[in-house]
Order: structure tokens, then C-alpha cells, then sequence
């Protein structure tokens, strides 16, 4: 793979990275990123990861730090302490006429995976549970599940196995000096982000899927499992919810004023 030198995967399993968020989206430009997440490219400027820390603690609740940047023809939105990039509004309009992949590392020890395709999400999952296996086919389901079987230590390889089997999609590794770097970075207010898609009328959702998003831990995002009847699929189905990014930040705080 392109970009790749040594350990190409030692940031992801850097314990002292405890939240992050990025996203990988085909054939658009890093400015063009930054506008689909809802910011303005004008603004951004070339910060390395140490240059771009005081915009963390500028104010701790507001807003997330993207940083994007480009590996052969994908483009890449990095951020720390962030889940813009997980959120549906970003994807949908990421991947308008191309596709894109999401992989958050929740800091309360939740992580999900998301592959959008022309505005519209095709799975979603998160990858340490089996229970949350998208309905059939879920190529990317398979993907995941491929690597962290030749990993054979699911605790250990943490997202290394997600990471890889993008890798081997796009032909790229992002490395960890090319996320140290200078990236093209803004501040994206939260109230700038890019809306999320219209929710179907109530007559159009479905009732079992409401009721069970309704038992979820706040605001969350509803994964369901490939059922082989209705009982199999209100046994098996799970809640994913965001993280409280402002708790996150605040209890790692010196995570990004230190080396």
C-alpha cells in the first residue's frame, strides 16, 4: 500500500489517543471535504497536529477540529475529540456522487464503522459486536471480519483490522507522521456542521425500530442486525449511541496540551 513505512498503524493503537473520528471519501479534493462537512476551505489553514492543538482547548465545548488531507485520489477528514464525520449529515453529502468510509473511536469504548454511497448509508455496524452484523449483504461486515480473524486477537488489534480492510480498498495507509503533519485544518462550529437528511414521516417509519431507539442512552444512532424472523431481530438488535464528546474532552484534557 501507498504512504506505508514500519508500523503504519501505531497511532490507532497510541492509548494516550483516546477519541477520533475520520473519514475517507473517493475523488474530491481536501477543500471540497471541508465543505461538505459545512465549513468554509477559505478559512483552513496548513497546521501540524501540535500546531492545531490550541483550537482544541480554545473552547472545549464548541465545535471540532477537522484536518484533511489527500493519499493518491482519497481524501481523508481527521479529527481528535470529534464525531462530525460520523454524524449523517457529513456522510450524506460526502459521498454525493462518489463513496465514502467512517470509522469513530468512541473515548467511552464504542466504535462504529459506516461505508455511504451516493448519499445514502449501505452499512453500518460496530466492529468488536457481532450482534450488530448489518442485514445481508454487508461486504464490508465480511471485510472487517476477515481481518480481525487473521489478527486472531480481537482486544489487542483494537481498529487496526476496520483500517486495514479500507487499506486494502483504497491502496493507502494513513500513517501516523502523515497525521502529525500539516494538514489543511478549521475549526467547524457545531451549529455550522452540515444538516443531517430529513427523517421519513412517522407513517413511514417503522414502529419496532422507533420503540427500540427510544430505549437507547440519549441520542443515538440505531444499528440493526440481519434477522432470520422478526423475534431474531428484536433479540439481536442494538443501539449505538454518540459519545458525550464535551465529558470526553474534559476528562482527557491533557491529552491535547501535552506531548
Amino acid at each position: 500500500m501507498r504512504g506505508s513505512t514500519g508500523d503504519p498503524w501505531s497511532w490507532i493503537r497510541d492509548e494516550r489517543t483516546v477519541m477520533w473520528c475520520v473519514t475517507f471519501t473517493h475523488g474530491i479534493p481536501p477543500e471540497d471535504v471541508l465543505a461538505r462537512y459545512g465549513g468554509d476551505p477559505r478559512n483552513a489553514r496548513f497546521l501540524t497536529r501540535q500546531q492545531a492543538r490550541p483550537l482544541y482547548v480554545a473552547d472545549q465545548s464548541a465545535g471540532s477540529v477537522l484536518r484533511a488531507g489527500m493519499l493518491d485520489d482519497w481524501s481523508f477528514c481527521y479529527e481528535d475529540f470529534g464525531i462530525t464525520g460520523a454524524m449523517d449529515g457529513p456522510l450524506a453529502a460526502l459521498s454525493q456522487g462518489t463513496e465514502s468510509f467512517s470509522v469513530l473511536r468512541g473515548g467511552d469504548g464504542m466504535n462504529v464503522f459506516a461505508h455511504w454511497r451516493d448519499g445514502q448509508r449501505t452499512e453500518q455496524f460496530e466492529p468488536s459486536f457481532r450482534s450488530t452484523r448489518p442485514r445481508p449483504p454487508h461486504p464490508w461486515w465480511d471485510a472487517v471480519r476477515e481481518r480481525y480473524d487473521a489478527w486472531n486477537e480481537e482486544y489487542y488489534s483494537g481498529l487496526t483490522p476496520v483500517m486495514e480492510a479500507i487499506g486494502r480498498h483504497t491502496g493507502t495507509v494513513l500513517e501516523t507522521g502523515t497525521l502529525g503533519g500539516p494538514l489543511l485544518t478549521l475549526l467547524l462550529e457545531d451549529g455550522s456542521r452540515t444538516p443531517d437528511p430529513p427523517q421519513p414521516p412517522p407513517c413511514a417509519r417503522n414502529p419496532r425500530a422507533e420503540a427500540r431507539r427510544s430505549l437507547g442512552r440519549g441520542s443515538g444512532v440505531l444499528i440493526t442486525p440481519a434477522p432470520s424472523d422478526a423475534a431474531t431481530e428484536s433479540a439481536r438488535a442494538t443501539v449505538v449511541c454518540v459519545p458525550n464528546v464535551v465529558t470526553v474532552r474534559q476528562t482527557y484534557r491533557t491529552n491535547t496540551t501535552e506531548d
